[in-house]
């Protein structure tokens, strides 16, 4: 049996060889905390080869969450089965994990982040218009990423219920950025207008495009 293992893969770390079938239920997480010792970034976990997941390995995605947002850091998964996808909607796991379609998708989502920050220092900027007690419109500029911007502006929309982002001036959106669209979609009437095709194609790969509308 293959040793589980964390590789560097350069911007994140993957979880390589993890036994679902007899599991590394407890040397899997100091091997992470030994490798966030080194390096903090993100982990990746590939569920490609995976058929079913049980209440067992729930808890350890559970618990390599808790880890990572210790360290302001993300759990990722990938190459999810419409079967798992279905289990972690059930038990809304899939509103705290960051869940691609492919581990190309997450590969991708990542270059092209850091393409749009190397491309503008602008930083991310925010201006909300109240329209009545229970919508709002708000303006986005720069690059959407984890800041104290990003918490400003999740605090300021929990009371509306509908909510129109206009995305036209917002060059990149990180994971975090992503989570939080992805969250607020779910209690909230979410609409986005002026989004970039690249940004279209992030909300694809989160599972996001039909929790938003696009106009």
């Amino acid at each position: 049996m293959a040793e589980c293992t964390i590789e560097d893969k350069g911007g994140y770390y993957q979880i390589s060889g993890f036994d679902f079938e007899v599991g590394d239920f407890h040397n899997i997480f100091a091997k992470i905390e030994s490798a966030l010792k080194a390096k903090k970034q993100d982990v990746l976990l590939s569920l490609a080869p995976v058929g079913v997941l049980y209440s067992s390995h729930l808890a350890i995605f559970v618990r390599i969450h808790q880890m990572m947002h210790r360290n302001n850091l993300h759990f990722i998964i990938s190459d999810v089965s419409p079967e798992i996808m279905n289990l972690l909607q059930i038990t809304q796991l899939d509103s705290i994990f960051s869940i691609y379609k492919t581990s190309e998708d997450f590969q991708s989502s990542l270059k092209n982040s850091e393409n749009g920050l190397s491309k503008s220092a602008q930083s991310f900027e925010w201006q909300l218009k109240k329209n009545d007690h229970e919508s709002a419109d708000i303006i986005c500029k720069g690059n959407m990423i984890a800041g104290e911007q990003l918490d400003e502006l999740q605090k300021s929309v929990i009371d509306f219920f509908s909510i129109t982002f206009d995305f036209s001036d917002l060059q990149s959106m990180d994971s975090s950025a992503i989570t939080f669209l992805d969250r607020i979609a779910d209690k909230q009437s979410i609409s986005i207008k002026g989004a970039s095709d690249q940004l279209v194609e992030q909300f694809r790969q989160k599972f996001i495009y039909g929790k938003v509308k696009l106009i």
